[in-house]
């Protein structure tokens, strides 16, 4: 009897495991669409902008350069890392790289405008959304350090 109890325990605790398991998959995978959706919205309202009215690069508190051209480059940088969560997304299993790299980014990003937030080069508008970017970043490798147990 004791052994048969165990066995039954043994067999939820199991099935128990592959539910959590199976929750988690789907929150990442989730969390990568999310990312996704982010980085399309952002990179592609700022590149639609900069192109029909360029004089919107002023709202993020930058003075209006010559050429928009690197902007545009970034906002399209931003748009294919969009595209690079959505493959991750599709198979969390697999294209870990991309999430390595996408740490790299996010963090690199926040850090960055966070300095020229800090020495009046650009306004709060910028610091907001980096710090969503922060966020994505902290919660990447949250995935990566359990991307063992999923």
């Amino acid at each position: 009897m004791l052994i048969s109890f165990n066995f039954h325990l043994i067999k939820k605790t199991k099935e128990l495991s592959k539910e959590i398991s199976m929750e988690k998959k789907q929150y990442y995978k989730n969390m990568f669409l999310i990312a996704a959706i982010w980085n399309w919205l952002v990179g592609l309202t700022c590149l639609i902008l900069s192109l029909v009215y360029p004089e919107s690069i002023t709202l993020f508190g930058v003075q209006m350069p010559p050429s928009l051209s690197f902007l545009q480059i970034l906002f399209i940088l931003i748009s294919i890392f969009g595209v690079g969560f959505y493959i991750v997304h599709r198979d969390i299993n697999s294209n870990h790289g991309i999430v390595q790299m996408s740490v790299l980014e996010k963090v690199s990003f926040f850090l960055v405008f966070l300095i020229y937030f800090i020495i009046g080069h650009v306004n709060a508008l910028v610091l907001l959304l980096v710090i969503v970017d922060l966020i994505f970043g902290i919660l990447f490798i949250e995935f990566l350090l359990n991307v063992k147990n999923i």
